[in-house]
């Protein structure tokens, strides 16, 4: 079955509340300042360049009041007369005068990253139908899609930690650039192993935790438990990688399927980086919560398992093996199934796939899996409630 048009399910404000500052207000702002009729020349300029089998006749519109987002950007259909459609992406948060080049690094460096994944491996790239939630009979069918994509992306390794750069005009081969934690650039500190890269990870978040709560005994035991955590995660052969390439955000909002639930692309590479291998599994589909129903939970750790199920068998069927790459570059081989859907995969999540308004939660949630309930969270309070972090 052919795809349906990218934004025939977008619903534009209708899903969006209002109010000062609200993420309506947000995108309303930046949609009025936008050339529409400017934006829809470039669009016909570059597909009549790019495809030189398009009618010159043809004719582009976008319209502003149908649209979906991501993080960062607010996501427009560019729709030609041909029935042929791509997308447009503006950014609607502001962007501080002082990190415009950072940013505009970004920008390129997703277009790098979008290119290298394109040309090395099968995960598709391009513009269509952001899909609903899985219904429960197509969970296995989008579990091995889903492993295919991480299992490719575990293969498309690198030596350093960073963003992908294919020089200004993006025509070069890939490289790595360093960039701090929380894509900071220039980086304070430059991860080069796995340990350092999870350490300066969790550190940089802990600083903007306690931002606000210094002197709160919780607050303080929720960072260092988080800080402590880094050992359980790591894996000792992979220290110094290699490190795959990761999408960073690998949720179904940036997952595009079909009527069928067949995958037709992964979107947003914006932030996507190498990474140590033990952060490519995480992702909130891959996570119970803590407060969610049995059914709700049932259903993530039934696809979650599924998921592994099928990068285990990707292992041993495919001729490009993790082990066999591993062993050629005499590496240990921790491998991506070994490490998915484990007790530490999910200390990793809730250490990195976080936000600094969540320490606590996140802490208590930790405490519980790396101790049981062997020592309470108020014993913990007592002992480190009123130690430094850093």
């Amino acid at each position: 079955m052919s795809p349906s048009r990218p934004g025939e399910t977008w619903r534009g404000f209708g899903n969006l509340e209002s109010g000062p500052g609200s993420l309506r207000e947000q995108i309303q702002t930046v949609l009025s300042k936008v050339d529409f009729q400017h934006l829809q020349k470039v669009a016909l300029r570059t597909r009549l360049t790019q495809d030189e089998t398009a009618d010159p006749d043809i004719s582009c519109i976008i319209d502003p009041s149908t649209f979906t987002h991501e993080f960062n950007n607010v996501v427009l259909e560019v729709s030609f007369s041909d029935h042929v459609y791509w997308i447009a992406k503006i950014q609607y948060t502001s962007v501080d005068a002082s990190k415009a080049s950072s940013n505009t690094m970004d920008i390129k460096s997703e277009l790098a990253t979008m290119r290298t994944v394109k040309a090395r491996t099968n995960i598709p790239v391009p513009q269509l139908p952001i899909a609903s939630k899985v219904p429960f009979n197509h969970l296995r069918k989008v579990a091995k899609q889903l492993a295919e994509v991480l299992f490719q992306l575990c293969g498309l390794h690198f030596d350093h930690l960073g963003q992908l750069w294919c020089s200004e005009d993006c025509d070069k081969p890939p490289e790595i650039i360093p960039v701090g934690p929380n894509n900071a650039r220039p980086p304070s500190l430059t991860p080069q192993t796995s340990l350092e890269w999870f350490y300066a990870h969790r550190q940089d978040q802990n600083r903007r935790s306690l931002k606000d709560h210094s002197d709160d005994p919780e607050w303080r035991t929720a960072c260092w438990v988080l800080k402590t955590a880094v050992p359980y995660i790591i894996n000792e052969d992979r220290v110094h990688g290699p490190f795959p390439l990761c999408h960073v955000d690998l949720h179904h909002g940036n997952l595009l399927f079909d009527d069928d639930f067949n995958l037709k692309g992964v979107i947003d590479w914006s932030q996507a980086q190498t990474v140590p291998i033990e952060r490519l599994v995480v992702s909130p589909e891959f996570i119970p919560f803590p407060a969610g129903s049995p059914e709700t939970n049932t259903k993530i750790l039934t696809f979650r398992s599924y998921i592994r199920e099928h990068l285990q068998k990707c292992t041993v069927d495919k001729q490009h093996l993790e082990k066999t790459k591993c062993a050629a570059n005499k590496v240990s081989p921790t491998l991506l199934s070994h490490i998915f859907g484990s007790k530490p995969a999910d200390i990793t999540h809730r250490c990195t796939y976080s936000l600094p308004h969540r320490a606590v939660f996140d802490g208590k949630l930790v405490a519980h899996l790396i101790y049981g309930d062997n020592i309470k969270w108020e014993q913990l309070v007592r002992v480190y409630g009123e130690m430094k972090i850093y």
